[in-house]
């Protein structure tokens, strides 16, 4: 059985992707974990995702890698699978506001299609190598007007 068009088109740009920002890259890896809730445009059909994702560090600031879980605002049921930066604003110390934003598809639901997640948060350092997330984004597809995504969760850097 062959995997949908969508799906190996998403995991050979997110190889490809990985691969060059490895090569120009040396401050470490960095993964993240979220959870919370997504919901289309003025909070209707409401329902709980989460989201892991892997990070190549560029530097203390700028990270850029592959995210996926289950769920975006028109389906509980789908599994993302977006290009992802994370980039810190050089902003405060402990608490720092972040600029995030990922590019992919949506794949495995009646609503598969390329998909996009633009938005902010606040990262709170534990220490050197770890945070706890704060995250609000907008998401935006192809089929829908859109939704709100609102989770939670930690950063681990290597």
């Amino acid at each position: 059985m062959n995997p949908p068009k969508p799906f190996t088109t998403a995991l050979r740009l997110g190889i490809l992707f990985s691969l060059c920002a490895a090569s120009v890259s040396s401050a470490g890896v960095a993964a993240t974990g979220t959870l919370g809730v997504q919901a289309l445009s003025g909070f209707n059909k409401m329902n709980f995702g989460y989201n892991v994702a892997v990070y190549d560090k560029l530097d203390d600031q700028v990270l850029v890698g592959v995210e996926s879980g289950q769920g975006v605002a028109q389906d509980a049921s789908a599994i993302p699978v977006l290009l992802s930066a994370y980039v810190r604003l050089p902003i405060g110390r402990a608490i720092v506001p972040v600029a995030t934003g990922g590019l992919g598809f949506a794949l495995f639901s009646p609503v598969s299609g390329l998909m996009w997640r633009g938005g902010g948060g606040l990262d709170i350092r534990n220490g050197r190598h770890s945070s706890i997330l704060l995250e609000s984004q907008y998401e935006g597809y192809a089929d829908y007007s859109g939704g709100i995504v609102i989770r939670a969760g930690l950063l681990l850097e290597i």
